[in-house]
């Protein structure tokens, strides 16, 4: 059996010093045991796909959808990480999926289940009361797809934790550029999400790249490849307009990294702080058609292709230093963060175009589905928030969020499509070596930095947003605070 000299010689020092205080990067916990699962959560009905203005129904599946689950018990500390392809996680779906699990085995522990979204938009609503899905046997209602989910997720929650088993891990960093900004700044201050970059008053792109590929490898004891979660500053939005169930661009990932290191390996993958980033570049975009046109492969490949030579190069080095017994800690927290503010001039903005859009529907009930979501969520969900802030403007909403020191990494998630600077901020302040982003574990809404507000657009306006930036420099605040206090 292979051992590294890392983990023997720290092994062996936590050993002999046991009562003597050590040096922090000598720290070490209980053997670490791992398990991994991965299930198929592709629907088998039509469902509704989530993601756009527009109500899409898919009938037949362009690929399958996976939950991905990786399982971790280190003494009394345990884990799970789990990645969706799923666009976002309600409140109410986390919930029956972490119900699920407990139903099935009351020994896991549901309030360590760090559930991720890749964010893929061709995958199946998860709204309850969402306006225009038919009604019929043919197509599952958003209750009977939860359910559904939930039913098949746990079931690879369970599998992942009955396959726990001493095991080791090792992690790297690579740089490629996956996710690329995709607001665009004009002379007169004005953003726009994809906008036009070919226009005389276009100055820059908005916010900033994160290019890290950050990769863990989890072993059996044996050290055989069980598991790789990838964290990459991207969403999963390739294809997010078509009307067939798509597990994007991280299906050809999963397949890339199968075929190199095994068809059992189970693969996670890992949407960074990415609420104003895309997988299509605003800029060189003939200049990258024309390489994937002599590469012969298409933008999910392309995208795949780069993310599989970060993770074998990491995977080279990394495989060096493997880690039988690194200290697992796991803080889980709900904050309360201070709703975005509504101005009154965009309070009447919004109530005139809720007006609209409910006279609309009189005009042409065709369009009922479209239209019921901007009067609902998009415009009315402004009205009610300035009310509500005119009545209580210290308002809040919770918010969950889970900080995880697995050895000298840590992995921290959100549920929000956060801006890349936030995600930026943790890490420059992280105590740890490498420092993971995870967003998208809850419900989703867009958090943009003051300079998007001041923009405007898509994505920075009050519709596209419940917490605004005061509220993401406490995210960021607190998330440091905790790193620091599982580094003492």
């Amino acid at each position: 059996m292979k051992t590294s000299f890392t983990s023997a010689a720290v092994g062996a020092i936590c050993g002999l010093l046991s009562a003597w205080l050590l040096l922090p990067g000598l720290v070490c916990g209980a053997p670490l045991e791992v398990g991994a699962a991965s299930v198929d959560i592709t629907p088998n009905k039509t469902v509704a796909l989530w993601g756009q203005f527009g109500l899409r129904l898919s009938t037949k599946p362009d690929t399958p959808l996976s939950a991905n689950a990786v399982a971790l018990k280190s003494g009394e500390a345990t884990t799970t990480f789990v990645s969706l392809d799923l666009l976002q996680l309600p409140e109410v779906f986390v919930k029956a999926v972490r119900d699920a699990v407990a139903e099935k085995d009351a020994s896991i522990d549901v309030e360590t289940i760090v559930l991720t979204a890749t964010h893929t938009h061709t995958a199946p609503v998860l709204r309850p009361g969402t306006p225009g899905i038919p009604v019929n046997p043919e197509t599952m209602s958003v209750e009977e797809t939860i359910a559904f989910l939930a039913d098949k997720i746990s079931d690879g929650i369970v599998a992942a934790w009955k396959d726990v088993a001493p095991g080791k891990m090792s992690y790297g960093l690579d740089r490629n550029s996956i996710g690329f900004g995709r607001r665009a700044v004009y002379a007169n201050g004005s953003a726009q999400m994809y906008g036009n970059t070919n226009r005389p008053d276009f100055v820059h792109l908005e916010g900033m790249d994160d290019d890290d590929v950050g990769s863990i490898f989890f072993y059996d004891r044996n050290d055989n490849l069980k598991a790789i979660a990838v964290n990459v500053t991207c969403p999963s939005q390739v294809v997010e307009g078509q009307s067939a169930i798509n597990a994007d661009f991280w299906l050809p990932v999963r397949e890339n990294l199968k075929a190199r290191y095994g068809d059992g390996v189970v693969v996670l993958g890992w949407g960074g702080a990415a609420g104003d980033m895309s997988p299509r570049p605003l800029l060189h975009k003939a200049a990258n058609a024309r390489m994937r046109g002599l590469r012969g492969i298409n933008e999910m490949q392309e995208l795949a292709r780069r993310i599989d030579l970060s993770v074998s190069q990491t995977f080279e080095a990394a495989e060096k230093e493997k880690f039988a017994d690194p200290v697992l800690k796991h803080v889980a927290v709900t904050l309360q963060l201070p709703l975005n503010k509504i101005t009154e001039a965009q309070y009447r903005e919004a109530l005139n175009a809720y007006k609209n859009v409910l006279a609309e529907v009189e005009k042409d009930p065709a369009s009922a589905g479209r239209v019921a979501f901007m009067a609902r969520d998009w415009h009315h969900g402004v009205v009610k928030r300035y009310e509500q802030l005119q009545k209580d403007p210290g308002a809040t909403y919770p918010v969950e969020i889970h900080v995880v020191r697995l050895g000298d990494l840590v992995v921290c998630s959100n549920p929000f499509e956060l801006y890349c600077e936030y995600g930026i901020r943790i890490k420059a302040r992280s105590k740890a070596t490498q420092t993971f982003i995870l967003q998208m574990s809850g419900f989703g809404s867009y958090l943009p930095t003051a300079r998007a507000q001041a923009g405007g657009s898509y994505s920075a306006i009050p519709q596209s947003n419940l917490i605004g930036p005061e509220g993401g420099q406490m995210l960021v605040d607190k998330t440091v605070e905790i790193i620091d206090q599982l580094w003492k």
